[in-house]
C-alpha cells in the first residue's frame, strides 16, 4: 500500500471512529442562518399571535422592535418625558431600540387599548391585539389600520418586513438584527 493510500485509509478510519459525527454535523458551505423575526403565514389575522415579548429585557434591539414601534407611531401613542409631560411618539422614533420612550408608549397603548398588563413589555396580549388590526392588501402588503394613520408591512416568504422609520428599503423583521 502507498504511503498516501495509507494515510487515507487512517484518515478514514479516524472519522468512521469517531462515527462520523464530524461530517453529520458539519454544516453546509451554502447554509442559510435560521431566520429569527416576526413571521407571517397563511391567514394575516393569526400572523401576530406567538411572538415573542418585545421590551427593556426581552430582545431591546431589531427591526422586530421597529415593526412594534411603526404600531405605536399608526396609533399616535404618546410617552412621558422626565418631567411627567406627554410627548408624541413620532416617526423619528422608529430606531429598532426599545428604550424608555418606546416603553412609555406601550404602556400608553396598553392602556388605550383596555389591556390587562401595561407594564411596557409587548406580551402576547398586545401581539393579540394588534393582528386584529391587520388587513391583507395585494403585492405582498399587510396594512396596520391605526387610530391615527396606516402604516404596511410586507410579507415575503413568511417573513414579515419593515421601514425604518417608515421610509428607505424594506428590511426583515429579525428580532436581533437592526438595519
Amino acid at each position: 500500500m502507498s504511503m498516501r493510500n495509507r494515510a487515507v485509509a487512517m484518515a478514514t478510519a479516524v472519522v468512521l471512529g469517531a462515527g462520523g459525527t464530524g461530517i453529520a454535523l458539519a454544516p453546509a458551505a451554502n447554509a442559510a442562518p435560521a431566520y429569527f423575526g416576526i413571521d407571517g403565514k397563511g391567514v394575516v389575522t393569526n400572523d401576530w399571535e406567538d411572538e415573542e415579548n418585545l421590551g427593556v429585557d426581552s430582545y431591546p434591539r431589531g427591526n422586530a422592535v421597529a415593526l412594534w414601534e411603526t404600531v405605536l407611531w399608526a396609533d399616535g401613542a404618546e410617552w412621558e418625558d422626565d418631567e411627567g409631560e406627554s410627548q408624541p411618539f413620532r416617526k423619528s422614533r422608529i430606531d429598532g431600540s426599545f428604550g424608555p420612550e418606546t416603553e412609555s408608549a406601550t404602556q400608553w397603548w396598553q392602556s388605550r387599548h383596555n389591556l390587562p398588563e401595561t407594564d411596557g413589555t409587548v406580551d402576547s396580549e398586545s401581539w393579540d391585539f394588534a393582528q386584529t388590526r391587520l388587513q391583507s392588501l395585494p403585492g405582498n402588503i399587510v396594512q396596520y389600520k391605526g387610530l391615527v394613520r396606516n402604516v404596511n408591512f410586507k410579507r415575503v416568504g413568511g417573513k414579515y418586513q419593515v421601514k425604518l422609520k417608515n421610509v428607505g428599503p424594506w428590511k426583515y423583521a429579525h428580532y436581533r438584527t437592526v438595519g
